[in-house]
């Protein structure tokens, strides 16, 4: 039963750091995009949807306003993220000070696998998401 709720705990922790950790470097495609690719990703809408200029105009007038919009929300979603990593942080060594030597040892194996295990995965999606569009 103890194994249980240890293995139980553990995969939680590793579960949700591999979440928070997720969450933390998934800022929305337009932060991290370059300019280069975003003007790139207007003029393909804008060519698709055969938008006149006034159209052209009045859409990057809406672009500009809703990043302004954002920015106070963005700047929220940091400062969270931020004490969730300072909570989960603490919550990790709180958990770690309960844990034997060999479970510790076996803890750290577990992470480093899924820590790898998670990469690959994400590696996937990335790849997925830099091909170039039809």
């Amino acid at each position: 039963m103890k194994k249980l709720i240890l293995a139980t705990v553990c995969m939680s922790v590793l579960l949700g750091s591999a979440l928070c950790a997720n969450a933390k470097n998934n800022e929305h495609k337009f932060d991290k995009r370059p300019p280069i690719e975003m003007v790139k990703h207007q003029e393909k809408l804008a060519e698709k949807l055969k938008l006149s200029e006034e159209q052209k105009e009045k859409a990057d007038k809406i672009r500009k306003d809703g990043r302004e919009k954002m920015k106070p929300l963005m700047e929220q979603k940091k400062e969270l993220h931020e004490k969730m990593d300072k909570l989960r942080k603490e919550n990790m060594q709180e958990f770690e000070k309960i844990l034997t030597d060999e479970q510790k040892e076996e803890f750290k194996k577990m992470r480093k696998h899924h820590e790898e295990k998670f990469k690959k995965h994400h590696k996937q999606f990335r790849e997925k998401d830099n091909k170039p569009e039809d």
